[in-house]
């Protein structure tokens, strides 16, 4: 049975349960008590969700760039 398909997609989660997935990732990984089948999976999974809070935190920047500019 396939994990993937019962957790919800990185675009319905808010930019905070991505970075809480990301600290459970980092925990799990750091355990090292996780086949490495499963590594691999948990760090793609790490690396995706990563791209993902960079975007947003960009796109985030950007929108208070020009509001600010706007301001003055």
């Amino acid at each position: 049975m396939d994990n993937k398909s019962n957790k919800p997609t990185s675009e319905s989660l808010s930019f905070e349960q991505q970075m809480q997935r990301l600290e459970e990732i980092v925990e799990i990984l750091d355990d090292g008590e996780v086949a490495l089948e499963q590594m691999l999976a948990l760090y793609e999974e790490g690396i995706q969700r990563s791209q993902y809070c960079r975007e947003y935190l960009e796109k985030a920047e950007q929108k208070i760039t020009i509001i600010q500019g706007d301001d003055f």
